[in-house]
């Protein structure tokens, strides 16, 4: 529902009532709107987080290209996991609460980059990955908005044009701050 009908054509009473339970028993879990929205966005943000482990740091996996990873996050990013993250930076953008959500789930983001970070490059001293990491959140992040917003179905050609440039910035990238 928040997809479709965005944030501000939700409401609790619609969702309970899409899901057929009463509004008191969603209210139980979800005393607010605001409550509802920020659990969606931790999931959301733990799917994005469990996704780049598994993909990026697989032990049983070494040597997975920065394409793989690239592509993984950037598919994601295509469905959506892309649409709750374009409206978190949206409500971010006007709601001190949100802003320190983003905030919070950012600083995963920033860890588990920074740890990927360290397995393609374990010279990188901790503090160089950490903004290293920054870098690289933010590249993918515009990419991210890119697919949701310029060009919401690239096709299978376009998705991995992006991939293939995204990736040679980000090989560029770290060859840059070896």
């Amino acid at each position: 529902m928040l997809l479709d009908d965005g944030y501000a054509g939700v409401s609790l009473r619609e969702i309970a009532s899409r899901l057929e339970i009463s509004l008191g028993n969603l209210q139980y879990y979800f005393p607010s709107k605001d409550d509802l929205v920020e659990a969606v966005i931790k999931q959301e943000t733990r799917t994005y987080i469990d996704l780049l482990d598994s993909v990026a740091l697989d032990p049983n996996a070494p040597g997975t290209s920065i394409r793989e990873v690239v592509g993984s996050l950037l598919r994601y990013y295509a469905g959506p996991g892309g649409r709750y993250y374009a409206i978190m930076e949206g409500l971010a953008v006007c709601e001190p609460r949100y802003a320190r959500l983003k905030a919070q789930e950012y600083d995963h983001a920033f860890a588990h980059m920074a740890q990927w970070i360290g397995f393609l490059v374990p010279r990188l001293p901790p503090t160089r990955r950490e903004r290293l990491a920054h870098v690289l959140v933010a590249l993918i992040d515009g990419a991210a908005l890119q697919v949701q917003i310029v060009h919401p179905e690239p096709g299978e050609a376009g998705m991995d044009a992006l991939v293939d440039s995204v990736s040679a910035a980000v090989e560029q990238l770290l060859r840059s701050w070896e």
